[in-house]
């Protein structure tokens, strides 16, 4: 049980009775948290993605439109982190951590139109100290998040060190397999990668893993992608870096 000192967005509050379970997964123990009723009033901030503002972000290859999440979640963010859930990735002397980005994101991308780099799981970065937060606002018929192992090889997570391997094998082998032939979202192994877990969406379910493991949403085309917030893939996703 958590105390409810956090506001999250104006009306929005931290819900002091989350379920919480940690898992590590792969071979290489990768930390993962899973939190279920994550605020309050979820329906609230469904409220708050309405009314349009989301568009395609360029800086990115996420499938389908963003826009801000309200900027108090995303400042208040880190010091719910800092304070309560540090210790679970082996943080216990971190004293600072900041909020890098905090978005609305819905997965509306038609499958002709996804591009090779869309049909693969990825990495958000090799920065070991940066952190990855997925809050669904859907239900779990939208798809929840998987996470992968590279077969050719066997790495689960990418570091600096690691990429100048992965990055050229990875493009070859894609390449190889004409993946833009039959465009597809990823939901499970394949012949470039085996999953190695994957955590159904929950409405008010928040999971927190490393950004550097490589993982993929579990995205549903077969429910039309619809780009409205109260009918579609809804998350907010969010960057940590804690230091």
């Amino acid at each position: 049980m958590l105390d409810a000192s956090f506001k999250v967005s104006g009306g929005f509050l931290l819900n002091e009775n989350v379920c919480i379970t940690r898992l590590t997964l792969g071979r290489e123990k990768i930390p993962l948290l899973i939190i279920d009723n994550f605020v309050r009033d979820p329906d609230a901030l469904i409220d708050a993605a309405g009314g349009g503002g989301f568009a395609p972000d360029g800086q990115n290859f996420y499938p389908g439109k963003r826009k801000p999440a309200p900027k108090s979640y995303a400042r208040q963010l880190s010091g719910i982190f800092l304070s309560h859930f540090k210790a679970a990735f082996g943080l216990d002397n971190a004293v600072h951590a900041r909020t890098l980005a905090s978005t609305f994101a819905i997965s509306d991308t038609p499958l002709q139109q996804l591009r090779p780099i869309q049909m693969l799981p990825h990495f958000d970065t090799c920065d070991s100290h940066q952190f990855a937060l997925v809050h669904y606002l859907c239900g779990e018929e939208h798809g929840g998040t998987s996470f992968y192992r590279h077969r050719r090889t066997g790495f689960e997570t990418i570091s600096e060190s690691r990429l100048a391997e992965y990055g050229p094998q990875l493009k070859q082998q894609a390449i190889a397999g004409q993946l833009h032939k039959n465009p597809a979202y990823i939901n499970g192994s394949n012949d470039l990668f085996e999953q190695i877990f994957s955590v159904d969406a929950a409405m008010n379910r928040m999971i927190i893993y490393p950004s550097k493991a490589l993982h993929s949403g579990n995205i549903n085309p077969d429910l039309g992608l619809s780009s409205e917030p109260k009918q579609g893939r809804l998350t907010i996703s969010s960057f940590i870096v804690v230091e």
